[in-house]
């Protein structure tokens, strides 16, 4: 939805005020704003803190499905505390979608190149190899603000704000550890692209995907 509705305004700037092939990329930083400020930072929010609670009585447990968790915490830290992390969420969801877009709009521009005839359509298998490239670059990349969005949700943080924690994070264990699950990610992500990878030139016609 958000590529679909930020992606054609931004093809209509491209070449004269914004660069060549840049549309992708400014709409996942737009579509990737969109998502943090009103669903992805309170479902975070509530996914770390079930996630978290380490206790194996299920009757003994605090939060117990998505609206007891959300009223739990609204009720115990405001409504604000839902959007802790936000900004750490912000950079993540738009940095990440930056970087999918981009990275998957500059390998298919490459495969068209090297192709004997650049009109023609793309074949699944380099569809695929350019989703599955984007989203381990986006594993990778994005790793950082994902752990600190992640340390900020947790109930038992002990940070007063985002800049706090990269602080502490890189004092106390150092530059690693915003890489820290990484690997997973990679395994998690890129298999997930690649389906959004064969369909997106049929789902996504009218923005050029």
């Amino acid at each position: 939805m958000g590529l679909a509705f930020y992606k054609p305004m931004f093809e209509k700037l491209e070449g004269s005020i914004i660069p060549a092939h840049s549309s992708a990329g400014l709409a996942g930083i737009c579509t990737g704003i969109t998502q943090a400020v009103t669903l992805v930072t309170p479902l975070e929010m509530i996914k770390v803190r079930q996630q978290t609670e380490m206790i194996a009585d299920k009757s003994q447990r605090k939060y117990h499905g998505l609206l007891n968790t959300a009223s739990i915490i609204v009720r115990q830290e405001g409504f604000g505390a839902l959007y802790s992390g936000l900004m750490a969420t912000v950079v993540r969801q738009s940095w990440g979608l930056l970087v999918k877009f981009s990275a998957y709009v500059e390998l298919k521009s490459m495969f068209e190149k090297l192709s004997d005839d650049p009109d023609k359509p793309l074949p699944p298998w380099q569809h695929m190899i350019c989703g599955g490239m984007a989203n381990v670059f986006v594993a990778i990349l994005n790793s950082p603000p994902d752990v600190v969005k992640t340390r900020m949700q947790d109930a038992g943080r002990s940070y007063t704000g985002t800049w706090h924690c990269i602080k502490s994070m890189a004092r106390n264990e150092g530059f690693s550890s915003f890489f820290r699950g990484s690997m997973l990610r990679v395994i998690r992500i890129a298999p997930g692209r690649v389906p959004f990878s064969l369909t997106c030139p049929l789902s996504l016609l009218t923005v050029h995907c």
